[in-house]
């Protein structure tokens, strides 16, 4: 059961058999043991992991007990930030361009250059594309997801997030408000080795 996402509590829990889980994002879950025995053992693996990198976690049923806990029908408040009232709509193109390297929206990085200047306090749309897999993270903003592929978003996408997952050929819109610090940022993807080769651009809040 996921009650919390990048940026905290969901408004409510959402039941998952399992988790699509890109670098960057977080996901706070609770896990029911009481259908095994005890001497069962379960193990959280990783579908995508091979050798030592496909055994994630091991739990081992020790004993039975009484638990009264139970996950609340709502978890938190969460505000609908509205489309209708964004001041801008941006995109931004996450590509290979060969000898350029992995660029957005066809440029390397440079990092006296701003690629978006919001204003504090502005409510703006963000449409991502990809042609690769590339989880986008922005610094300073939470957001929360839109659409995808011009359907709504996908089953991990509740909450306030940071991190977006797009896999090859998607598009994703997020909204985001631009709160707390003036100053320039970058947002990237946190794909270590492009991060590594700065697939990533400033934002700077005016």
């Amino acid at each position: 059961m996921q009650i919390g996402s990048d940026g905290g509590l969901l408004a409510a829990p959402r039941a998952h058999d399992a988790i699509v889980l890109a670098p960057a994002e977080r996901f706070d879950v609770v896990v029911d043991f009481s259908r095994y025995r005890v001497g069962d053992e379960v193990t959280l693996g990783n579908r995508l992991g091979s050798g030592t990198t496909a055994a994630v976690m091991r739990f081992r049923i020790a004993r039975r007990a009484t638990d009264d806990s139970a996950v609340p029908a709502r978890l938190s408040g969460i505000e609908r930030l509205d489309p209708a009232r964004a001041t801008a709509t941006r995109t931004f193109a996450f590509r290979d361009q060969g000898d350029e390297g992995w660029t957005i929206n066809g440029r390397p990085y440079d990092p006296m250059r701003a690629d978006a200047t919001p204003r504090l306090g502005a409510l703006e749309v963000w449409q991502f594309t990809s042609d690769f897999h590339h989880p986008v993270h922005l610094h300073l903003s939470h957001f929360q997801v839109l659409s995808r592929n011009g359907e709504a978003p996908g089953p991990y996408d509740a909450g306030w997030k940071d991190t977006v997952d797009l896999s090859a050929g998607e598009a994703v819109a997020i909204i985001t408000r631009f709160t707390g610090y003036r100053g320039r940022f970058v947002f990237h993807c946190h794909n270590l080795e492009h991060e590594d080769m700065a697939m990533m651009a400033n934002f700077e809040v005016l």
